[in-house]
């Protein structure tokens, strides 16, 4: 005869091999689950760049900023890209869907370095370009009708040799036009003060999501902060920036910019009558600085790079006017060093290094001994030694057919 103590122990038993029955298959399911959505994850990670480089291989894309959708395998797996202004760039947003699960993916986008890179575009107003010393220009050039002569400043002939290298065509008196429209359009977003943002913790703002717009005051500067991301500063007097400051992606706008000694950062200045970069700062890939056309703007414009300073990205001085052009002041001193292009619709005094392009409505050489028109001494432009793999700033026409477009940087 069988206990009925033994009765309630085999259901106790019978229930915890029920339990862990169940909880078998409920973790062989998740694990599957889990497999499904990783895989499901990876997938669409690699759509985001197999959709990257589809719509970065027709520059006909850049041409609308509607949102375009595309399913490119028919397999249910969905492209969406979204396109917008930061400044100087095009921010290109890729999501690619599966029916819940979403991946973004967000980038800087511009044309790559092409074969036939333009070393110097110099406005023909019937003076020749004159180079000196160790000036040394390698690539492309479209110059004067007259052409270049070397001649000897230094008053030493065995310094005095001057290298041109690439095959020269003729300019015109007017450089190419900027398309950069859109660039001073702030988009709406979170506005806040200078007040509430915490100095002790590095401010992050996301690309998918609205800009944040910080408004500083009269005489507010930017000391000790760490600011990156989808970030517009807006200053209404001299905006000083010293090495406290960590900026990363972001777009100031000041009446002067001054970035101080040591500043180390990466973003689109944009001020309307001067930025002065002090010696000895780093600007990271992607920077600009930019001072744009602007009839409402009486006080001479200048951008000056100080010695052993080092730029990566771009240089832009723009004007309306032929007034406005010969009052535009461009300055790179000895040992500063350009890593993209200088675009000075103005007078450029070049000493320093440039590997990329430099569009000059007039070059001005200053010495001790006097001003010099059209003059290059010890100056250094080399278009060849851009790297194969550098995105430039889209400074000009973005639509043209034989346009090469390529990641600036991913976030």
């Amino acid at each position: 005869m069988i206990k009925a103590g033994s009765l309630l122990y085999a259901v106790y038993v019978c229930l915890l091999i029920s339990v862990m029955s169940a909880a078998l298959v409920f973790i062989f399911n998740y694990n599957l689950q889990l497999a499904t959505r990783q895989t499901v994850q990876s997938d669409l990670i690699d759509l985001c760049g197999s959709c990257m480089e589809y719509y970065l291989a027709d520059a006909r894309h850049f041409a609308d900023l509607d949102p375009e959708h595309i399913d490119p395998f028919d397999n249910g797996f969905r492209c969406r890209f979204t396109k917008n202004k930061w400044g100087l760039f095009t921010s290109l947003t890729v999501t690619a869907y599966f029916k819940k699960d979403t991946i973004n993916k967000s980038t800087f986008v511009g044309p790559r370095k092409s074969d036939k890179e333009l070393a110097l575009v110099l406005c023909d107003w019937d003076e020749p370009l004159k180079v000196s010393g160790t000036t040394v220009i390698n690539g492309s050039m479209q110059l004067p009708r007259s052409g270049y002569k070397k001649v000897n400043l230094l008053g030493n002939s065995q310094l005095n040799k001057p290298v041109i290298l690439g095959s020269i065509g003729s300019s015109k008196q007017a450089l190419p036009k900027l398309e950069v429209e859109g660039y001073t359009r702030v988009p709406e977003g979170k506005g806040t003060t200078l007040s509430k943002i915490d100095r002790k913790a590095a401010v992050f703002n996301d690309f998918n999501t609205d800009p944040l717009i910080i408004k500083l005051q009269k005489g507010e500067q930017l000391d000790r902060l760490s600011l990156k991301g989808n970030i517009i500063i807006e200053a209404t007097d001299t905006l000083y920036i010293n090495n406290t400051t960590r900026l990363t992606d972001v777009i100031v706008y000041a009446p002067k910019i001054v970035l101080m000694k040591n500043f180390k950062g990466g973003a689109q200045f944009f001020a309307e009558y001067e930025i002065e970069v002090e010696e000895a700062v780093v600007l990271e890939y992607p920077t600009a600085l930019a001072i744009m056309a602007n009839n409402n703007i009486l006080k001479d414009k200048k951008i000056t790079i100080a010695k052993n300073s080092k730029i990566y990205g771009s240089i832009v001085l723009d004007a309306a006017t032929f007034d406005e052009k010969e009052a535009n002041t461009v300055v790179i001193e000895e040992d500063a060093s350009i890593l993209g292009t200088v675009y000075c619709n103005g007078k450029l005094q070049l000493s320093g290094s440039v590997t990329g392009t430099v569009y000059a409505h007039k070059l001005s050489l200053e010495t001790k001994s006097g001003t010099y028109a059209n003059t290059l001494l010890n100056a250094k432009i080399d278009a060849v030694k851009v790297p194969s793999s550098f995105v430039h700033v889209p400074l000009f026409n973005s639509k043209a057919p034989n346009s090469i477009y390529g990641v600036v940087k991913t976030f």
